[in-house]
């Protein structure tokens, strides 16, 4: 597992999500988390979505892979439609690892629950004390990118692009 861990890349952010119902059909969940995952790489940011991140691991234990991307991600975005996907026993695993990992941060860490589509009072008790996000809400991406920059740029500043503004002033 450690060679794993030192040979991947750190990620930004994991997507942490429910890719198929009970009947092995893909969730509207995974789909979400498709979208989010085209946004924030759209960003410049480095993402760990297990449905693209895993699809060339075919065959292999996918664990190694999930244990580096847990341990190196700034940033955990757990996303859900329904109560129950939040408890699925793989989702759980991850975001109750990374929350642990999240309390031996010193703030460095922060997990991001994202919810559609169902109350907020219904998300996991774990997640009390964390800010949710409401993805059916104007403005969710650009309040979601703020947040993970304000996490991922704690370290130091990432690229900035600088935009150059001319103005032709030939009425003065």
């Amino acid at each position: 597992m450690i060679t794993v861990s030192q040979k991947e890349e750190p990620f930004d952010v994991f997507i942490c999500y429910k890719e198929t119902d009970s009947n092995g059909r893909r969730t509207v969940d995974s789909v979400l988390a498709n979208d989010l995952y085209h946004q924030l790489i759209q960003e410049g940011f480095k993402v760990f979505f297990s449905r693209i991140t895993l699809e060339d691991k075919l065959g292999s234990a996918y664990e190694p892979y999930i244990f580096a991307a847990l341990n190196s991600a700034k940033v955990m975005v757990v996303l859900g439609t329904r109560p129950e996907y939040f408890n699925a026993v793989w989702v759980k695993n991850e975001w109750s690892r990374y929350l642990s990992l999240v309390r031996q941060s010193a703030g460095k860490k922060v997990l991001i629950p994202a919810y559609r589509d169902m109350d907020p009072y219904d998300l996991p008790e774990e997640f009390s004390h964390l800010q949710a996000q409401d993805m059916s809400k104007l403005g969710f991406m650009q309040a979601l990118i703020r947040a993970i920059n304000k996490t991922t740029n704690a370290d130091g500043p990432k690229q900035v692009q600088k935009e150059t503004v001319v103005i032709n002033n030939n009425n003065a």
